[in-house]
């Protein structure tokens, strides 16, 4: 059994007198775990409000019993959670659009204990059978990270140079298959070796998360297995948000100590043909420039070079197993694999990037044809777009899916805002199937958007054309590590038009 970080437990009568106690209990937790006073003032808040709140729901008046109380420090910050014997559960907490319906006179426990996320940011009941039942409230630490939790309460820093383990001892007892939901926290703890806390994908490092994406269906994930039970790898096949007829190839590691015997192929081929669904239109990956063993596994299986995004790799992130020195924050690569081949392809570019997509689309194994410019083509009567940003990059990708008449200026304000913020990079998609997007590729170019390739299937309504956009960020094009020829012609294009 784990040991919890920073956990004690009180125990109190179900006497709300004892409600404030409890409270500066949990203020002085959260002032040890590093809260500042204003969410230090809303912890005791909430949690007196709901102590107050489950010992009416829960007992007799003068019914003798208790509540015990327990806080634990956890990587989103702090746990606190309540539990009894007493009455169970048996309403769900409002919706926010029925609060309003809701008469004054009728301050349910459901809407009392909703009222909490005025002062908390989760809260959720549970019933326990036999054990009573729970209410959890957590409160989001903004001011530490990841690594800061797992500094404090999980592992011992992992050597960088583990033992060698002859290839002889193992290679001839492998097995890859699906990832069973108790193997979890080995495989976070994979991520960890490979990784250290610099991973981008944090669903990797909390066990119960990626055991809720694989039975959602949001990812589907499969290990390698080495003798009877180490988990030496791990990948997934997640499904592109933007377009279900599409899915990467994600959070691919493998141990340090197990490199270089081949099990990262081994993961990606299962995935590619027993996982993956024969109706996608096909599978994409995100490989690392910084060295090329990934790019030369996802040739292996079929994938071909696409796209290149530029300082997309923060430079604080660690690569245990490998001695060089980040001199610059590291380029991504995109590789493509059809599973379905589009019968006929009508593409709309500025004559300027119509060679160089013509070549990634051969490679491919798609002729496309090139319309011509439509300048007149009628817009739509709004912009539809949108934003995802990821702090843990500096990243923000805008998605376009229809012009409007005030696009350009609408990007433009939303550049400005994201430069404004110090997000490093900014990526724009542009549907190629949109006539549009030959006279609008121009327009964006001239805020300093420059080519970074295509991802088929990248929009909702089309494949995209990927610009880039970098604030400030220093690029070195001798650092880029490719090993295609595709690669270095899509870079060289890039290098000729990087206004940078």
């Amino acid at each position: 059994m784990s040991i919890k970080c920073h956990f004690s437990q009180l125990v109190i009568p179900s006497d709300p007198a004892y409600a404030a106690a409890a409270s500066k209990y949990a203020s002085e937790i959260a002032g040890i775990i590093g809260f500042d006073s204003q969410d230090i003032q809303a912890i005791a808040s909430g949690l007196n409000k709901a102590i107050a709140a489950l010992i009416e729901y829960s007992f007799e008046p003068g019914e003798q019993a208790t509540v015990q109380i327990s806080c634990e420090r956890i990587p989103e910050g702090l746990k606190l959670v309540l539990k009894d014997k007493g009455l169970p559960f048996g309403e769900s907490l409002p919706e926010p659009s029925q609060l309003a319906t809701l008469p004054n006179s009728a301050a349910t426990f459901g809407t009392r204990i909703f009222q909490l996320k005025k002062y908390l940011d989760e809260v959720s009941l549970h019933n326990l059978g036999h054990d009573g039942k729970e209410i959890v409230l957590i409160k989001h630490l903004a001011s530490k990270t990841l690594a800061d939790y797992h500094a404090e309460c999980e592992l011992e820093p992992y050597e960088p140079s583990p033992p060698e383990i002859a290839a002889g001892n193992f290679e001839h007892k492998f097995v890859v298959r699906r990832m069973k939901a108790s193997e979890a926290v080995e495989v976070s703890k994979t991520v960890y070796k490979a990784y250290g806390y610099t991973y981008a994908r944090d669903y990797m490092y909390f066990p119960e998360k990626l055991v809720a994406l694989n039975e959602s269906g949001q990812i589907q994930s499969v290990v390698v297995v080495v003798g009877d039970h180490e988990i030496a790898g791990h990948c997934a096949v997640q499904y592109w948000e933007e377009n279900p007829r599409v899915a990467e190839l994600a959070a691919g590691v493998v141990k340090p100590e197990y490199r270089s015997h081949g099990y990262f192929a081994q993961l990606t081929e299962y995935l590619v043909d027993k996982v993956c669904d024969k109706a996608l239109l096909g599978i994409f990956v995100h490989t690392v420039t910084n060295h090329t063993i990934s790019q030369k596994v996802g040739h292996r299986v079929g994938l071909h070079d696409c796209a290149i995004r530029l300082g997309l790799v923060p430079p604080s992130i660690s690569f245990k197993g490998f001695s060089e020195t980040l001199q610059q924050k590291p380029s991504i690569l995109i590789q493509f694999r059809y599973l379905s081949q589009p019968s006929n392809l009508t593409l709309h570019l500025p004559d300027s990037h119509q060679a160089i997509v013509a070549a990634i689309y051969e490679n491919l194994g798609v002729a496309p044809e090139f319309a011509g410019n439509f300048a007149d083509h009628k817009l739509d009567s709004q912009s539809v777009f949108k934003i995802q940003v990821v702090a843990s990059l500096n990243f923000a990708r805008i998605l376009l899916d229809s012009y409007g008449p005030n696009t350009f200026a609408e990007i433009k304000g939303k550049l400005k805002e994201l430069c404004y913020k110090k997000i490093e990079v900014v990526n724009l998609y542009l549907n190629m199937f949109d006539p549009l997007t030959a006279v609008m590729t121009e327009e964006f170019e001239k805020l300093g958007f420059f080519f970074a390739g295509v991802m088929p299937g990248g929009l909702a309504g089309g494949d995209a054309l990927i610009l880039q956009y970098l604030n400030n960020v220093p690029i070195d094009y001798k650092e880029i590590n490719v090993v295609s020829d595709m690669a270095y012609r899509i870079l060289s294009h890039i290098k000729a038009h990087d206004p940078n």
